[in-house]
């Protein structure tokens, strides 16, 4: 395994192409709280690894469109009195991250997008949010909305040669509400609701989050079961911490919860 660090985009971009014309599977490592343990274990198989972490991708620009590099961490995000007016939806989520001081330090938005992994805490809050991603590679820059980069779990849209620079969120001033269901403080969620607007979107429930459009604030309980009850098999998620079934049963007042805070912050 080759590791790379890369002091500059650019110097990543080329290690990047490098390693996919080579054949091989590159990781990049921004935060490295998901991927660096999942490689000690053996979960993740990388022929070549490119560090980011001094590539100086840590900035967090606020204005009409908030701009968060790909080493933004959470801490930054909760530091931040202008995320914290312009962004609450994002703010909240991540102040209540799990992992603790370690994760909110040194884990990135980035890094979870990219681990695409549906009992996150971040993914359903930036599709809520309607994230953009600005995916990067030696050939060019493309914009993406991260709902779109989400393919199942563990597998984004991204090609072996790019990589996720930042994100670009516009700013949301309108009410918004976040609910998670965990059994511990560390253990990861078991679902997740974000409320913006006129829809809830659920974590946890599916391979990638799910988007539900809500008819009416009286009927969010009603649009979640339709929904859930509408997806096919193989897309509905469960692991070690609950089966679909138990899933499916709190999401209803999960999501209810979460529109509920949104109403109270209009």
């Amino acid at each position: 395994m080759t590791t790379t660090f890369a002091r500059s985009l650019d110097e990543a971009l080329t290690a990047l192409a490098e390693s996919a014309a080579a054949g091989a599977k590159p990781v990049v490592v921004s935060g490295g709280t998901l991927c660096v343990p999942a490689m000690v274990r053996g979960e993740l198989d990388a022929a070549d690894v490119v560090d980011l972490g001094r590539t100086g991708l840590n900035t967090l620009a606020v204005g009409s469109v908030i701009e968060l590099g790909a080493l933004v961490s959470y801490q930054q995000v909760i530091s931040s009195p202008r995320v914290r007016a312009e962004l609450p939806l994002l703010h909240r989520m991540a102040s209540g991250i799990t992992g603790g001081i370690q994760i909110r330090n040194q884990g990135t938005l980035v890094g979870a997008l990219c681990a695409a992994r549906p009992q996150s805490d971040a993914l359903a809050v930036l599709v809520a949010l309607q994230a953009e991603a600005v995916v990067v590679s030696a050939s060019g820059t493309r914009t993406a909305p991260v709902a779109d980069l989400l393919v199942s779990p563990g597998t984004t849209h991204l090609a072996a040669d790019e990589l996720v620079a930042g994100l670009r969120i516009p700013a949301c001033l309108h009410g918004t509400g976040y609910v998670k269901l965990k059994f511990a403080e560390s253990s990861w969620p078991v679902v997740t609701a974000a409320a913006v607007q006129d829809r809830v979107v659920l974590g946890g429930v599916a391979g990638t989050p799910q988007v539900v459009p809500l008819p009416s604030r009286r009927e969010v309980r009603a649009a979640v079961v339709d929904h859930l009850d509408a997806l096919p098999t193989e897309h509905r998620w469960a692991d070690l911490r609950a089966p679909w079934a138990y899933r499916r049963r709190v999401a209803p007042e999960i999501a209810a919860r979460a529109v509920e805070l949104a109403e109270e912050a209009r």
